[in-house]
């Protein structure tokens, strides 16, 4: 009886597990230029190039987090990011949620609550691309992007360094 015991609780707890995803268990579809040189890169700056999703206009306090989140992992690894003359590479990001559902934050311009907003399931879903550009001619040489990402309004900036940390796990790509 107490092995029986002992098989339903792993089982159960085991079930538990795999209904919770993290960020680093999610897959991440990259894309990138073969003819880049990709190890000679040692500076970055963000692009300028507008985001097509109003998420970022919307609610800078995500693109605040993302941006952070990606000065933070890309120094780690080295990279400096310079405010004049010309990069090795620029980097773009867009945030972007199902549907119309927006995420659940403190809108532009303040605001005591969160506004309240419709969702399919209690936490919206979005996905996250980065991309690496060419600084001349705004080419991609490197995309990552990673669906399904689970935003909360109380976790938002754990759930996107994740997400960010998740993406860039694969940058830059082994060329050989």
């Amino acid at each position: 009886m107490g092995g029986r015991k002992t098989i339903l609780i792993l089982t159960a707890a085991l079930a538990v597990a795999g209904c919770s995803t993290s960020a680093k268990e999610l897959p991440v579809r990259t894309a990138y230029s073969k003819t880049a040189a990709f190890h000679e890169w040692k500076t970055f700056r963000f692009s300028s190039v507008e985001s097509k999703s109003p998420v970022g206009a919307q609610y800078p306090r995500y693109d605040q987090m993302i941006q952070g989140a990606l000065v933070d992992e890309l120094t780690a690894r080295g990279y400096i990011r310079i405010e004049d003359g010309t990069p090795d590479f620029r980097v773009a990001y867009e945030l972007q949620f199902r549907g119309d559902t927006s995420p659940q934050a403190v809108p532009k311009g303040g605001g005591a609550e969160p506004m309240a907003r419709s969702y399919a399931g209690s936490t919206p879903t979005g996905s996250l691309t980065i991309r690496m550009l060419d600084p001349a001619t705004s080419e991609d040489l490197w995309s990552g992007h990673l669906a399904n990402l689970k935003v909360t309004a109380i976790e938002s900036q754990k759930q996107l360094d994740k997400a960010v940390w998740r993406i860039l796990v694969e940058f830059p790509p082994i060329t050989g």
